[in-house]
């Protein structure tokens, strides 16, 4: 570390200030009259307490920036006190790569802002040099040492995962992320370095579920994971299943079609205890959901055997989705893997409801409907093979 400084905060007792007792106007003669001090500040704290109750001795805290670095005893020497009463500036704040001196900490201590627990000294009570507006720059200060502490925070969060990707800018705005968009990636860089060894700590819930076209298999899956408090990504594409997945919950792999995985890479994703990426268009995607709900609508038996599980026990897919639900537009199965039998046992069969509760969803377009879609199109309602019930005679639009 450099043994000079160009910011830094002088402590002594007023007694020993040259001049005493006329301290005050001696001190702000010599740091008006140094060319290398820029600015200076200091308040006089006569009113302090010792552990016991006690008084402190009076003393002065003097705050100076120089516009040249020089070594402890040339400060010294400005105020006239040994160099062992000079300080270096502790508070720092980070502009782009760098650390620097703040030295707003400095500037709340003259009247004990930032040190609750001590006599609280008037603003009007700081001496400062002509046109140097201390006030203005303790603020600045405080603003930055607020936006560091939620970056902290931040960054502690993506460490120990209680903020992800998919969620970050509900906690950092985008003035924030873009000073400090480095330091975030790098963090979010090393929690997935942590995941991606992380072998034997996974615990995911997979299941499956098959069902006819319209009976409601993804409401069912979203509405899972709304229900158990879960954040979920919705897969975007078959070919790209993982690009939105930014650390969620879980993971809805939506309308799965056999050819999106080759069947090891399946299997290692649904794995309770293999740590695993999915190839994204971007980069890999570690996956360190809770759980996994595939939609298809294919039973379970097609998919392992369409996705080149012919020549290899289906237990290995059964194992990993312990869960399997069944759907028809009026029924829904619910099925649970048992090891000791290696096959799924029935444990409730029930009324599908969420077709039924999406049952609107699946009506036919009303007459009013059908004229509304023509007027956006700009063309006549003029239709064909509609139910009697409808009106059909020319209606200007």
């Amino acid at each position: 570390m450099s043994n000079s400084v160009r910011k830094c905060e002088v402590c002594q007792q007023v007694e020993y200030m040259p001049g005493y007792p006329d301290w005050k106007s001696e001190l702000e003669k010599s740091l008006e009259s140094e060319p290398n001090i820029k600015r200076w500040v200091y308040a006089l704290h006569d009113r302090d307490r010792n552990d016991d109750g006690t008084l402190k001795a009076p003393h002065v805290h003097i705050v100076l920036e120089l516009d040249e670095s020089v070594k402890f005893s040339t400060v010294g020497g400005y105020v006239g006190v040994p160099a062992q009463y000079v300080g270096r500036i502790k508070q720092q704040y980070k502009a782009g790569r760098r650390w620097y001196a703040d030295i707003g900490g400095a500037l709340s201590y003259l009247t004990h802002r930032n040190a609750k627990d001590r006599y609280q000294y008037d603003d009007s009570e700081v001496v400062a040099k002509p046109g140097y507006d201390w006030k203005a720059e303790r603020q600045k200060s405080e603003a930055r040492q607020a936006e560091q502490k939620t970056m902290r925070a931040i960054l502690e969060g993506i460490e120990n995962g209680s903020i992800h990707r998919y969620d970050l800018f509900d906690n950092i705005s985008q003035q924030l992320y873009i000073a400090n968009k480095g330091d975030i990636e790098k963090a979010f860089e090393h929690r997935e370095g942590r995941i991606k060894n992380s072998l034997n700590d996974r615990d995911v819930t997979v299941i499956y579920i098959s069902g006819t076209p319209g009976s409601g298999k993804t409401a069912l899956a979203k509405k899972y994971c709304e229900d158990n408090g879960l954040s979920y990504c919705l897969s975007a594409s078959s070919r790209d299943p993982a690009q939105d997945y930014n650390g969620q919950n879980a993971l809805i792999l939506d309308d799965l079609r056999p050819e999106t995985f080759v069947l090891p890479d399946l299997l290692k994703l649904l794995d309770n205890h293999t740590s695993s990426s999915v190839n994204a268009r971007y980069r890999d995607r570690w996956i360190e959901a809770q759980v996994i709900i595939i939609t298809t609508v294919l039973p379970i038996e097609d998919f392992y055997r369409r996705i080149g599980g012919r020549d290899e026990p289906i237990q290995q897919l059964y194992r990993r989705c312990r869960t399997m639900v069944r759907l028809t537009l009026d029924k829904m199965d619910l099925f649970a893997y048992r090891e000791s039998t290696g096959d799924y046992m029935l444990i409730s069969s029930s009324e599908n409801p969420i077709a039924k509760k999406y049952a609107l969803d699946q009506r036919d377009a009303s007459e009013e409907e059908l004229r509304q879609i023509c007027s956006e199109f700009g063309v006549k309602y003029s239709p064909e093979g509609l139910p009697s019930d409808y009106v059909t005679e020319d209606i200007p639009f």
